[in-house]
């Protein structure tokens, strides 16, 4: 009876999956503290994309430890293995925590396919995919074995957090404690104010003629439009976000693109998925001052 109800769930959630023309993830980390591979799990269970880009920093090599590998991530991984085996196009574009995959460029494997960057014609709209890490000043050149050093701290600081959400969970408290979310976005504010590398992407796609950037990197999932300082090209700047802090993901559905957050709702101890939208200046303060 068991080995019958459980068949029946899978092809119910099978059968409740929503058609998906591109899905884009970035940013899952996958092998660290910081991944919410359970939430992430739960989401890819309810789309049935026809092609996946992961946008970099997937597998979080430089905080890789084998002997820690949480079965979660490891639902994870067999979910991608499974598109693959159904021949659903899979493009990896390694970012800077996957950086050690940017010299396999151009490799591909039936339909998965590693590369650096990718450019596809959507309904006539150049799309630019990139993970968005090769301006960053932070994480490359010299400043990359701080940043790997720094990622190592965090991730350890993320762990004591879970503890603590742990413990309010089992008291019933509904504001949960969010250190690592916070001093996440205080890092990343510092560093955009000496290190404006978005801005550069935004006036390369306008140099280039595109109509449509997608990155990742930065953690912050938006959809905006953008005009560049030197040409007043107008760009469509999207950001997939991460399923470390705000579990988003970017999905084109009938030539039209959506960003989509899951939630957990603590007080009802239920998943909550929808499409959101945020505004400019909560996302990215350095468009304000565009038109």
């Amino acid at each position: 009876m068991l080995l019958i109800k459980n068949l029946w769930s899978i092809l119910d959630e099978a059968a409740m999956a929503r058609d998906i023309d591109i899905l884009v993830l970035s940013d899952l980390h996958l092998g660290t503290n910081q991944c919410r591979a359970g939430r992430l799990y739960k989401y890819l269970k309810s789309v049935n994309p026809k092609m996946l880009i992961l946008n970099g920093d997937i597998i979080d090599i430089w905080l890789l430890d084998f002997k820690k590998w949480p079965k979660k991530h490891t639902k994870v991984l067999a979910y991608l293995f499974n598109l693959m085996t159904a021949n659903v196009p899979i493009y990896y574009l390694p970012g800077n925590h996957d950086d050690y995959l940017k010299q396999f460029d151009g490799l591909s494997f039936n339909n998965f396919k590693i590369q650096n960057e990718l450019t596809l014609d959507l309904n006539g709209r150049k799309t630019w995919f990139m993970h968005g890490d090769k301006h960053d000043k932070s994480v490359n050149g010299t400043k990359r074995d701080i940043a790997i050093r720094a990622g190592k701290a965090f991730d350890s600081f993320v762990g004591f957090n879970r503890f603590i959400n742990g413990w309010e969970n089992f008291l019933g408290v509904k504001d949960r404690t969010n250190f690592s979310k916070s001093l996440k976005d205080r890092t990343k504010s510092a560093i955009k104010k000496n290190n404006d590398f978005e801005q550069q992407y935004i006036e390369e796609a306008a140099l280039n003629k595109v109509d449509t950037l997608v990155c990742g990197h930065v953690h912050r999932p938006g959809i905006t439009k953008v005009s560049a300082m030197q040409n007043k090209r107008h760009v469509d700047y999207l950001n997939s976000g991460d399923w470390t802090e705000n579990c988003t993901s970017l999905e084109y559905v009938d030539g039209k693109w959506t960003l989509y957050r899951y939630r957990y709702n603590y007080t009802k101890h239920e998943s909550v998925l929808k499409n959101v939208r945020f505004t400019q200046s909560d996302i990215y303060p350095f468009l304000e001052k565009q038109d």
